[in-house]
């Protein structure tokens, strides 16, 4: 068994020479592998899989591992801190925002065009003038609203450090009333504050997330690459329910069925079911279940699209199929 975390005042700490021994005698929990393989291996996604599974004590083993590798080194809230899902979970929301919008749009267009027994032409023409336009205004409200959000978390950091710098009592008791209010006592708050304000750049962005609710973490986003990424996610991903008008153009593949829109169901289908579980194994959900859920989002709009276009033809008793 590990040695217990520090949990009262009176604890001393683990002694981790001791933890490796017990740890290593323990290695065939963890497929044979020894302390030190088991250091220099994917600690994080072990910790991970541990909270998947419900093992606590797994979990506490691995957690103190972490802690004994970089206890001595300087870096070690940099190179010791877990990682959540890596970089492009950074990325995440623009890569799934702009894709979905993207292949949802342009399934609906597809669906719309294809209940009105409009011709392939008039799919690709009203389709990639769709996904490049609609792709651009995606990009650039990604960016400006991005923008405008760091502007203004930024423009309240700096107000509240000049605060901070001209008054830092009276920050202080303004943080203390907020800590009163989430039920610590005012002693224990106090002595918490005070020792937190000695440290500036702590104490304002704690300050910034409790009492404005600001996370100044957001200001090192870039908006400009979020903005191209969700442009290009959105162009990417609204390509595929075209594709199958684009390679079968000119063909007799819907001579004795709509084989080309069948296709481009499938397609984007499958699409939005892979985006759907990829969503879901960054939010750590049912994977399955999030990318049904995505694909009957889309179905559901590609669905209303078509019996609105099929409808629409029916009422204006219109003959499209003379400008084939």
């Amino acid at each position: 068994m590990s040695a217990p975390l520090l949990a009262n005042k009176g604890d001393t700490a683990p002694d981790f020479d001791e933890i490796s021994r017990d740890q290593t005698a323990d290695q065939s929990r963890d497929g044979g592998h020894s302390i030190t393989e088991l250091s220099e291996r994917n600690v994080d996604t072990a910790i991970k899989t541990a909270f998947k599974s419900g093992d606590g004590g797994e979990s506490k083993k691995l957690h103190t591992v972490k802690i004994s590798k970089y206890a001595s080194n300087d870096q070690t809230y940099e190179m010791g801190k877990e990682t959540h899902k890596g970089e492009i979970g950074d990325f995440m929301k623009s890569i799934i925002f702009g894709g979905l919008d993207g292949i949802i749009t342009l399934f609906a267009i597809v669906a719309s065009i294809s209940g009105s027994e409009l011709p392939a032409e008039v799919v690709l023409v009203l389709g990639f003038s769709k996904l490049v336009g609609d792709g651009i205004s995606m990009g650039m409200g990604d960016f400006l609203s991005e923008k405008a959000e760091i502007d203004f978390v930024k423009s309240e950091l700096e107000r509240e450090t000049w605060e901070f710098e001209n008054y830092p009592q009276g920050e202080v008791q303004e943080m203390v009333e907020i800590y009163k209010e989430k039920g610590i006592a005012k002693d224990d708050a106090e002595t918490i504050l005070n020792t937190m304000s000695k440290y500036p750049k702590l104490f304002v962005d704690h300050m910034m997330m409790q009492e404005l609710e600001l996370n100044p973490g957001q200001i090192e986003d870039n908006p400009k690459k979020n903005g191209c990424i969700t442009f290009t996610s959105f162009l990417f991903f609204g390509t595929i329910p075209l594709l199958s008008y684009l390679i079968f153009y000119g063909s007799d593949i819907d001579k004795h069925w709509d084989w080309t829109f069948t296709i481009a169901i499938i397609l984007t289908c499958s699409t939005m079911f892979g985006m759907g579980a990829v969503k879901g194994y960054y939010n750590n959900a049912n994977f399955i279940k999030s990318g049904l859920f995505v694909m009957l989002n889309g179905s559901l709009a590609a669905g209303s699209a078509y019996f609105i276009g099929w409808g629409l033809a029916e009422a204006l008793d219109a003959d499209l199929g003379e400008l084939h």
